[in-house]
């Protein structure tokens, strides 16, 4: 099992006692801040979920998920609030979102053995049409193509709620119609 910091603390009592389980081989030291109690392998995509459970996997990570994109990104990309503090994580490329829209659309998926919070089809299109000056302009129009050829999987009421949480939805509504449907 993957523990944290305060899971293992929970568990141990102390820094004192996670030190001893690891001395005795009990628990293993994944990482700062991250032990696991087996020797099983534990993914990147699993790791940094653990390390920031607060946070949902967004943009090149969610396409990757969603199998709308075959490019497998160097940073695991996060959505965390606007105005929180930079996540200090060489491994994340970090997507701030408006105040009070971080849990729309978020939804658990199987990935590598393990159940990663990620947002949904129709949050990761906002999300895509939100950010799309922000990357590469190729890579905005494979992920757009591979939207366009999965219109049946997409919820139309499900997108429109959603944009209804978004500043600029207006804007964000007419760059849906005009790109996607």
């Amino acid at each position: 099992m993957l523990l944290n910091v305060e899971e293992c603390l929970e568990r141990y009592g102390s820094f004192y006692g996670i030190a001893k389980r690891v001395r005795s081989g009990e628990l293993v030291k994944l990482e700062r801040g991250l032990y696991s109690d087996t020797d099983e392998y534990v993914s990147g995509e699993r790791r940094v979920a653990k390390k920031h459970p607060a946070a949902v996997f967004t943009m090149e990570s969610a396409f990757l998920f969603h199998g709308l994109s075959d490019v497998v990104p160097d940073r695991h990309s996060l959505a965390t609030p606007a105005r929180s503090a930079a996540l200090a994580d060489p491994r994340v490329r970090q997507w701030y979102v408006p105040a009070g829209t971080l849990d729309v659309g978020r939804t658990e998926l199987e990935w590598a053995g393990a159940k990663l919070p990620v947002y949904d089809l129709e949050r990761s299109l906002v999300e895509l049409m939100r950010n799309r000056n922000k990357v590469p302009y190729d890579y905005y129009k494979e992920v757009l193509n591979a939207f366009r050829a999965n219109l049946d999987r997409l919820y139309p009421a499900k997108l429109d709620d959603y944009l209804a949480s978004f500043p600029r939805r207006d804007a964000l509504s007419a760059a849906l119609e005009r790109e996607v449907f």
